[in-house]
């Protein structure tokens, strides 16, 4: 990896006052045993609990921005805040590593995805679907789900070198991105559930970026709020977006 070559830690975050230390804590570990160059972008999406002022504190510790939205707007405002704020700031050569702020998410996989864009990957997912991953506590009705999911994105939209589609924990090369925005502009991420991390791979699929994925190691058992997500409604939605941006012939 290029010595000049930064890494973006980018978190969406929606009231995650006690997840929130855990995973600071695991990032300013992983930042000073790796000796990377690392940055913390946070996107408070309208927090009503204490987020913000701890990620005001945990500032004064670590390299951390915090973009604060005064109302909460959903995951797609937070990574379309995240992904400007990439183009807008970082290099061609920097990394943006997104992941979930729920403290599910191992920062210190991101050694692993680097050595993968260095070899020519734009892309690289934290997948629950190749060889290797690891998935803790997560219902087995709902992993049966999201598996039967997966295989009918594959089918509906193939993307070469993509499993899942929808899993947050992905690192982009910050080039890319910029040229996504260049193309797409307000547009790029227009969703705002969790299908807009479909949307992004999608419109980044049509400028031709090569992926690939790594084993995901998710420990949801670690998450210490029920989610804020409906998973059945939004696969739902999903699939119904997926059927018309086929129709429509995005993402092709």
């Amino acid at each position: 990896m290029a010595e000049s070559r930064r890494i973006y830690i980018g978190l969406p975050a929606f009231n995650e006052e006690i997840a929130l230390p855990r995973l600071m804590s695991r990032i300013d570990a992983f930042s000073k045993s790796s000796g990377l160059p690392i940055a913390t972008v946070l996107y408070n999406d309208g927090s009503t609990d204490a987020t913000l002022p701890i990620a005001r504190e945990w500032s004064a510790r670590l390299p951390l921005v915090i973009i604060d939205g005064a109302v909460n707007k959903g995951l797609g405002a937070g990574l379309r805040a995240l992904v400007n704020y990439a183009a807008d700031n970082a290099n061609d050569a920097d990394i943006l590593v997104v992941m979930d702020c729920d403290d599910t998410h191992d920062p210190a996989q991101i050694a692993a995805m680097l050595p993968l864009l260095a070899d020519g990957a734009d892309v690289v997912i934290a997948s629950r679907y190749v060889r290797g991953a690891t998935v803790q506590g997560v219902p087995a009705f709902r992993r049966v789900t999201a598996l039967g999911a997966a295989a009918l994105f594959k089918l509906i939209h193939p993307v070469h070198g993509v499993w899942d589609y929808t899993c947050g924990y992905r690192a982009y090369r910050v080039g890319l991105l910029k040229r996504a925005a260049a193309r797409y502009g307000d547009k790029l991420i227009a969703e705002r559930g969790f299908a807009c991390m479909v949307e992004l791979l999608l419109k980044l699929n049509t400028l031709g970026a090569r992926f690939t994925e790594i084993p995901l190691r998710l420990r949801y058992d670690q998450k210490p709020t029920a989610s804020k997500m409906g998973v059945g409604g939004n696969i739902r939605r999903l699939l119904t977006l997926m059927v018309h941006w086929r129709a429509r012939g995005f993402g092709g």
